[in-house]
């Protein structure tokens, strides 16, 4: 089914693409789900670290949404960068509610951020008792600007805990983030229509 939101924000983008050619900046997904195993009743905040190969302009963090639509918990999500320090957060409520719903991550609109190309960083949502995550080889799609280092975990239930990067399979996938390379003037009326755009797609 496709939904009415998905109609408005295809014509609203369409619309500013056509007036103004620095508004056609790419939302991109830095991971997506692509199948594999899922597990809960974790009891720590997990994510995932990685390096940027780009200059990339957060705009979204979001975290999976599998199985029925809506989450069970709410979802703190936090990007940090190697020195522990807070880049941006936002905190998904419970349910299907959200900015924007793809790929079945739910997304919350957040202020832009930059993160800087060459640089580390980590990303980690909360809540695993309820909402299932993803692991496994081949299970998570990386964006091109996305070099995935370490599975990551903290030590106690926040995202503020003490955080230990594990070497592990290459897609884990709990929380997630959109970004895009492209950070022009005209770029910030279109995320912010954008964020009505809906689609999910479920296994």
């Amino acid at each position: 089914m496709i939904h009415q939101s998905t109609l408005i924000a295809a014509f609203a983008i369409a619309a500013i693409a056509g007036m103004n050619p620095m508004a056609e900046a790419e939302v991109v997904e830095a991971a997506t789900w692509n199948g594999g195993g899922t597990d809960k009743n974790w009891n720590t905040a997990i994510g995932w670290q990685f390096t940027a190969k780009n200059d990339l302009t957060v705009t979204h963090l979001g975290v999976l949404d599998l199985g029925e639509a809506g989450l069970q918990d709410r979802h703190t999500v936090g990007i940090f960068n190697s020195a522990g320090d807070l880049m941006i957060s936002t905190t998904i409520s419970n349910g299907l509610v959200g900015d924007v719903f793809a790929d079945s991550v739910i997304y919350n609109a957040v202020d832009l951020t930059t993160l800087q190309k060459d640089e580390t960083y980590y990303i980690l949502a909360d809540n695993w008792s309820e909402d299932s995550y993803n692991y496994g080889w081949d299970s998570v799609n990386f964006s091109d600007d996305i070099e995935w280092l370490n599975y990551s975990q903290t030590s106690e239930g926040s995202i503020f805990s003490t955080v230990q990067h594990l070497e592990g399979q290459p897609g884990n996938l709990g929380p997630s983030f959109m970004y895009t390379t492209v950070p022009a003037p005209g770029a910030l009326a279109l995320l912010g229509l954008a964020a009505v755009a809906a689609r999910r797609r479920r296994g």
